[in-house]
């Protein structure tokens, strides 16, 4: 019986069963890097199920807070209209509707950027990139040094 039974602890079940069920049954050297590589890809998958929606939603309102930043500093059309879709995307915490605002806050976040570097005092450019650090070693701690090894 599984006694929590998220979408993460069904998923490190999974490997937990793939390493130590099925890989010693395993002697071909091929398929026992393959289990290996799609352990590491459940693993991935379990700790962004199990924070995705939270670091999403956190994200956000970080991207939301830079652009109108760089929007009063450099008025554009293009980026007001890009807030404004954000501004109403529907809320709420289902996944695919958490994706939907995190995708137009990429989009706001892409258009702000371009302005900042383009226009923006060096201040912005620099509070751009950091935002753009911290994704990236999001996404960093996500893929735990994970990389399609063979491929």
């Amino acid at each position: 019986m599984i006694v929590r039974p998220s979408t993460e602890q069904l998923l490190l079940d999974c490997c937990k069963e793939l390493m130590q069920g099925v890989l010693p049954a395993v002697s071909d050297q091929t398929a026992v890097v393959r289990i290996f590589m799609i352990e590491q890809v459940l693993r991935n998958a379990a700790v962004r199920c199990a924070h995705e929606i939270a670091w999403m939603d956190e994200e956000i309102p970080l991207i939301d807070s830079y652009a109108r930043a760089v929007l009063e500093e450099a008025p554009r059309e293009e980026l007001a209209a890009l807030l404004g879709r954000l501004d109403n995307a529907e809320i709420g915490l289902d996944l695919d509707t958490v994706v939907e605002r995190y995708t137009r806050a990429g989009d706001v976040l892409a258009a702000a950027l371009e302005v900042a570097v383009t226009d923006g005092p060096v201040e912005l450019r620099r509070r751009g990139e950091q935002l753009l650090e911290a994704r990236h070693a999001r996404e960093t701690v996500v893929m735990a040094g994970w990389s399609p090894t063979g491929r």
